[in-house]
């Protein structure tokens, strides 16, 4: 995947989750047994959230082919949940994942104009994948990416800093489940 296509994605990404959580959305809801498991079935996931997000998918015609994006967003007054996914042309080759979910980290900080704290190299659910933490000045960012075979998925919350939230993180990141279809 070139840097051009990664930056597009991370743009439609970094503009959702700065809307997200400048915007007045709903309260959080005090019950965790009251989150929804939402099931996106083109994107090919499901994700508990404190309640429906809103979603926005951009298909875009560039040098090198059409792809498109699709993201997921729920703002609490604590936290932003979100989820993206693209689909790639098929003439994309992606024989090396590793530098692929490092440059999806990477543009993503700089898209928050953040700091980078942390990286790991996970295999969650079978998949390589990378867990990252960042800040900017007023928010606490946890990511993970992943690389699923022609799809790469970001998975983030950012809270507000001194804001604990992380039962909720925690539940986010623990119900994000990918479906492979045979």
């Amino acid at each position: 995947m070139s840097k051009i296509l990664v930056a597009l994605l991370l743009a439609t990404v970094t503009g959702s989750i700065t809307l997200a959580q400048n915007s007045s959305h709903s309260k959080i809801k005090p019950d965790p047994d009251s989150w929804i498991t939402f099931t996106s079935e083109l994107g090919r996931f499901s994700v508990k959230m404190p309640e429906a997000p809103s979603s926005r998918s951009e298909t875009i015609d560039s040098e090198r082919g059409t792809y498109s994006t699709h993201t997921f967003t729920v703002s609490t007054p604590q936290s932003a949940f979100y989820v993206a996914w693209g689909e790639y042309d098929s003439s994309y080759n992606f024989y090396f994942v590793q530098p692929e979910l490092i440059l999806n980290r990477d543009n993503f900080v700089k898209g928050i104009a953040g700091t980078l704290l942390t990286s790991k190299n996970l295999t969650i659910d079978g998949y390589q994948s990378l867990e990252f933490t960042a800040e900017t000045a007023k928010r606490d960012y946890k990511g993970r990416v992943y690389m699923v075979g022609r799809r790469p998925y970001l998975v983030v919350v950012g809270t507000y800093k001194n804001d604990d939230d992380s039962s909720n993180v925690n539940r986010f990141f623990e119900s994000f489940k990918v479906k492979i279809v045979e």
